[in-house]
């Protein structure tokens, strides 16, 4: 399958034993979508307009999780690390290099893995985003990098959180990983094969391994900057906002920081202004308490307000321009 240039049309669950499965899922609305995550304690905000599709395709082999999605929308991830003992590696499908962001970071579709879960989760990906996750358990990895004396392989590169291949490197972990998923989605039979756990371990985890530098330095890793944290400040102080007045300019000066640098970090980082951030996340706030009400017990005009939506002609306009329904709509849907 041609991740780049096609969908995941599979739409329904497909499983294989207790340790073969295939899961195939499509989305149509954005609340589905983030239950998704939900119980993989990740939160998903909308950031881009418009009704939101989404495909997952997720590969169980054994104990390693190959996961490929993909949404229309713009999206942020976030959330804790996951239970001790995994470790993931994330893949970005795409040729643009200035739309993706971990932690902060912008990722380098053609060199940089990221994710090894240590610090969670912290992902911005543009409208028609493509990510694959891998997971495992580490003593799995573990087991395969010390076969191959990568000792250097250790928790402390795992708390790195992001590493630079060789272009090379990644194109043959991509091109391995292109067949798996057509694998799934033409002949899934192919994994009820016997010996199929061991042979996909024995062939992806050393390849993975193979293409990290050895001798990992300073051009390896990404390096906190100065603006990734001020953005970050920025957004704890948006969230603890969201039913309070605030300006562009009193968010600056809660900062000690200047209108234009936040206006260049988040329309660089999100693609939108401060502002519009802000509005984004209260639209979406707005929606989880819809969601959330009894249609007898919710007045939307004054949940708006609470939220500083106070003319309900353009909080209505906004909403469906985001969501792409009403807000009587998503109120009055079944839980």
């Amino acid at each position: 399958m041609d991740i780049n240039n096609s969908k995941i049309t599979q739409t329904q669950d497909n499983y294989g034993t207790s340790n073969l499965k295939i899961v195939s899922k499509s989305f149509t609305d954005v609340d589905a979508f983030k239950e998704f995550f939900a119980h993989r304690r990740r939160e998903v905000i909308q950031i881009s307009s418009g009704s939101l599709e989404a495909e997952v395709l997720s590969i169980q082999v054994g104990e390693i999780y190959f996961v490929y999605n993909q949404t229309n929308q713009g999206i942020q991830l976030s959330g804790d690390p996951p239970r001790k003992g995994n470790i993931g590696f994330s893949i970005i499908w795409s040729e643009n290099e200035k739309e993706y962001y971990s932690f902060r970071h912008p990722i380098d579709p053609q060199r940089t893995i990221f994710g090894f879960n240590g610090r969670g989760a912290d992902f911005i990906s543009p409208q028609g985003g493509r990510l694959t996750q891998i997971f495992m358990p580490v003593q799995i990895f573990n087991a395969y990098a010390n076969q191959l004396q990568r000792h250097d392989l250790d928790d402390n590169f795992r708390r790195r959180n992001h590493v630079n291949l060789l272009p090379t490197g990644m194109t043959e972990i991509k091109d391995y990983l292109k067949q798996l998923f057509w694998l799934a989605v033409h002949q899934p039979s192919w994994f009820q094969n016997p010996h199929i756990e061991k042979l996909v371990a024995d062939d992806f985890i050393p390849l993975l391994i193979s293409q990290i530098p050895i001798k990992l330095n300073s051009k390896c890793f990404f390096k906190p900057s100065r603006r990734a944290k001020l953005i970050a400040q920025a957004e704890t102080e948006i969230l603890a906002n969201l039913e309070k007045p605030l300006t562009l300019k009193q968010l600056a000066q809660n900062l000690g920081s200047s209108s234009a640098a936040l206006s260049f970090g988040f329309k660089d980082l999100f693609g939108v202004s401060p502002m519009r951030y802000l509005k984004v996340r209260r639209l979406n706030a707005v929606r989880q308490h819809l969601k959330a009400r009894e249609p007898e017990n919710c007045t939307i005009a004054i949940l708006a307000s609470e939220f500083g939506f106070y003319s309900p002609c353009h909080f209505t306009k906004d909403y469906k321009t985001m969501f792409g329904e009403l807000p009587s709509e998503t109120l009055g849907k079944k839980k």
